[in-house]
C-alpha cells in the first residue's frame, strides 16, 4: 500500500474523451446526491448553483494566471452592476462580511472623527466596536425593534452631532429589518457626511443604486445573495471614500485592511496589468467568476422583483400557519425572514426542521433568542425551496407539539408563486430557450 492508499503499479483506465462543462456539473451533482443533506435556507451561506460548484473544481491557477486576471477583472467589471456603482473601484479580498465592516469603517475614519451609527439589529454593534478601536466618536441612533428608523430621529442627530461618517445597515439579518438607504443617504450627503453602508444581506437580493443613492462606500460578502461560497469579502470605493483615505492626516493602524494597498492591484487587473499585495484566494475568485456569470444572465431589475416575489409566498405562508415576522410590513426584506416563534416553542423548532430536510436558522438578536428563527431566501432560491421549507416548517412545528393546519402555509404560498410578476415570467421563459 503506497501513499494515501494508493496501489503502486495498478493500472487505471483513462477515458479519452474530454468531459463537457454539462458532464462535469452533472458528475458533481451526481456525487453530492450521494452525500447526506439538507436544503440550506439560512441567511447565510446560501445555497449555490451547480455551475459554481463545478468551477471549484477545476485545477488550482496561478494568482498569474491570464485566466484567472481576466476572471478578476471581469467579476469587477460585473460588481460595478450589481453594486450600480459605476464611478466607484470594487474590491475583492480574502475574508468575511465582517473583515469588510472593519476596511470600510477603519478607513474612514481617524482619531476623534465623529461616526453616527444608525442600529436596526445586532449588527450596528459591530460598527461600534471599530469605530471605537479606531478612536472614534460614538452616535448610536436605535430604531424600535422589528421598526426602521425615523427619518426626523436622523436629521436631529446628523445636525447636532455633525459626524463625518453615517453608517447604514441596509439589511440586518438579526431582525429581518431593512433601512431606506436612498433618503438617509441624501440626507447625510447634504450635510457633507460621508456614506458607508453594509450591503452584506441585501446586495444582490435588494434594490441597490450606490452612484444614485449617493453611497460613498458599500460592501458585501461571496456568500450571500450573490450565490458564491464564503470566503470573500467585496467592497466599491467612491471617490469621496477614497480621498478621505488618501487626505488622512494620522497614520493608518492597519496592513492587510489599508485600501490604498488593494485600490491600485484591483485598478490593475481592470488595466491588464495586475499588481500583487498578497496571494489571492484563486479557487474563491474562479467561483465567484461563475456566480456573478449567473447572476448576470438576470438583469438585476428583475432579479430584485424576483426576490421580492418568493419573499413575499415565504411571508404569506408563515402568517396562514398563524407566525409573525418581527420586521414590521413596511420595514421587511426580501432576501431573509425572522419569525416569532408560536407562544411556548423555542429552538427546538429549528431542530425539528433541520430533521424534516431543511436547515434555519436560531435567532442571534438578544430579545429574540429562543423565541424566533430565520430563514433566508435569496441568491439561486426559487420557488421549490421556498415550498420545501413552508412544509418541513409546518411538520416540524407538528413534530414540536404545535396543532397545525397542514398544507395552509403551502396553499398561501401557490397562490403568489402561481402568478409571479410578468417580467420575471418573461424572462425566465427566455432563460429556458436559450438553454
Amino acid at each position: 500500500m503506497g501513499f494515501y492508499g494508493i496501489v503502486p503499479n495498478k493500472t487505471w483506465e483513462v477515458n479519452p474523451e474530454v468531459l463537457t462543462e454539462r458532464e462535469r456539473i452533472e458528475d458533481i451533482q451526481a456525487a453530492a446526491a450521494r452525500i447526506q443533506r439538507t436544503l440550506l435556507m439560512i441567511p447565510g451561506p446560501t445555497a449555490i448553483a451547480p455551475e459554481v460548484l463545478a468551477a471549484g473544481a477545476r485545477p488550482v491557477l496561478s494568482h498569474s494566471d491570464p485566466l484567472l486576471r481576466n476572471f478578476v477583472s471581469e467579476s469587477l467589471a460585473r460588481l460595478r452592476n450589481v453594486f450600480d456603482a459605476p464611478s466607484s473601484q470594487p474590491i475583492i479580498m480574502a475574508g468575511s462580511g465582517t473583515l469588510a465592516m472593519d476596511v470600510g469603517l477603519a478607513n474612514l475614519v481617524e482619531p476623534g472623527d465623529r461616526v453616527l451609527i444608525l442600529e436596526s439589529g445586532v449588527f450596528a454593534g459591530r460598527f461600534k466596536q471599530i469605530a471605537a478601536r479606531n478612536s472614534a466618536e460614538i452616535r448610536v441612533e436605535t430604531a424600535p425593534l422589528g421598526r426602521g428608523l425615523d427619518l426626523d430621529q436622523v436629521r436631529r442627530a446628523i445636525e447636532s452631532f455633525r459626524p463625518k461618517v453615517m453608517t447604514i445597515t441596509h439589511v440586518d439579518t438579526s431582525t429581518g429589518v431593512r433601512l431606506e438607504v436612498e433618503p438617509l443617504a441624501r440626507m447625510a450627503r447634504e450635510r457633507d457626511v460621508l456614506v458607508l453602508v453594509d450591503g452584506v444581506c441585501s446586495i444582490g437580493g435588494e434594490e441597490f443604486h450606490g452612484d444614485a443613492w449617493g453611497v460613498d462606500l458599500a460592501f458585501t460578502a461571496s456568500q450571500k445573495a450573490l450565490g458564491a461560497p464564503p470566503g470573500l469579502a467585496v467592497l466599491t470605493v467612491g471617490p469621496r471614500a477614497r480621498a478621505a483615505r488618501e487626505n488622512r492626516t494620522s497614520e493608518f493602524p492597519g496592513y492587510f485592511t489599508d485600501i490604498t494597498m488593494w485600490l491600485p492591484v484591483m485598478e490593475g487587473y481592470e488595466s491588464g496589468t495586475p499588481g500583487y499585495f498578497g496571494t489571492p484566494a484563486v479557487t474563491l475568485l474562479t467561483m465567484l467568476h461563475t456566480a456573478l456569470e449567473e447572476l448576470a444572465a438576470e438583469p438585476m431589475p428583475i432579479r430584485v422583483l424576483r426576490h421580492a416575489w418568493i419573499a413575499s409566498a415565504f411571508k404569506a405562508g408563515i402568517a396562514a400557519l398563524g407566525l409573525e415576522s418581527v420586521a414590521a410590513p413596511e420595514s421587511i426584506a426580501n432576501t431573509l425572514t425572522v419569525v416569532r416563534n408560536p407562544e411556548g416553542v423555542g429552538d427546538e423548532l429549528v431542530d425539528a426542521v433541520h430533521v424534516e430536510g431543511v436547515s434555519i436558522a436560531r435567532a442571534i438578536h438578544p430579545e429574540l433568542r429562543g423565541r424566533s428563527f430565520r430563514v433566508g431566501h435569496m441568491g439561486v432560491c426559487g420557488p421549490a425551496e421556498i415550498l420545501t421549507t413552508l412544509g418541513a416548517i409546518e411538520r416540524g412545528l407538528y413534530r414540536v407539539g404545535h396543532r397545525v393546519d397542514f398544507g395552509a402555509s403551502l396553499s398561501a404560498a401557490q397562490q403568489i408563486l402561481a402568478n409571479p410578476p410578468g417580467q420575471v415570467r418573461s424572462d425566465a421563459a427566455e432563460r429556458v430557450m436559450r438553454t
